[in-house]
């Protein structure tokens, strides 16, 4: 990637972690305000959330744009932290990770002092129903199974680069291992592999949490929201900390 593409890739990223601490400001806001009152307004509610994961389309959408580019630099990205980078998947997070947030906020499977953490001790986020549950249940099958199929075709594709024509072009190379066209050749067709895959995991994600939102109750999915906000900025901020400790920038 160019440095220009990398600037742009590095302000998008920034634009889009300074939003997460918007958003997340506005969602307690709001929540705040619903512990003081005695009405709930689902459709403000549901009208916050919408806006929401409009963003999160969009922000795909400028990733999908620039990716255009240098795709490669989305899968490894320099603007993002070491910890960030070891915990992305095909561009961004893994679907199924929505569905651990979820019982951790409700109680079950997962250890509760993270659910106390990511709640901060106040939020009372409720056990689901049965019916909840169940749907959550289905929804969690069907991710897991498009997901291991996108890993799949992700290992695939990293089995490819070293598979014929390339491997044979290689070794053909003169020790300066230059990129002629052969190699561009086979390269762009991997980049366009890369592509169509980040498009599908894209698409996975929003699905995904477009889904699990419509099963939560509002107020529900609010706290889930707020949760989901807190962690992904914690990771950030670990991330930081923890190339600093070991003598990144």
């Amino acid at each position: 990637m160019e440095s220009g593409d990398k600037t742009q890739g590095q302000c998008l990223y920034k634009e889009w972690m300074r939003l997460q601490e918007q958003e997340l400001s506005e969602l307690l806001h709001h929540s705040l305000n619903l512990n003081n009152s005695t009405d709930t307004n689902d459709a403000e509610i549901t009208e916050l959330l919408e806006k929401i994961i409009q963003n999160f389309q969009d922000y795909c959408d400028n990733q999908r744009r620039l990716a255009v580019r240098h795709v490669s630099a989305f899968f490894a990205a320099s603007w993002c932290t070491s910890l960030e980078n070891s915990m992305s998947w095909i561009a961004g997070c893994r679907p199924s990770s929505f569905f651990n947030l979820v019982y951790a906020l409700c109680g079950s499977n997962i250890d509760s002092r993270l659910s106390h953490f990511l709640q901060d001790g106040d939020s009372d986020f409720p056990k689901l129903s049965a019916s909840q549950l169940s749907a959550i249940d289905k929804l969690q099958r069907r991710t897991t199974i498009e997901e291991e199929m996108l890993t799949a075709q992700m290992a695939s594709l990293q089995q490819d680069i070293a598979d014929m024509p390339l491997a044979l072009i290689a070794r053909e190379l003169s020790p300066r291992h230059e990129l002629n066209l052969d190699v561009k050749n086979g390269l762009e067709k991997f980049e366009e592999a890369m592509r169509s895959a980040m498009d599908d995991a894209d698409k996975l994600r929003t699905n995904t949490a477009k889904e699990l939102l419509t099963i939560l109750k509002p107020v529900e999915a609010l706290e889930y929201i707020i949760a989901a906000k807190k962690l992904r900025l914690c990771i950030q901020s670990w991330g930081i900390e923890r190339d600093r400790e070991h003598g990144g920038d």
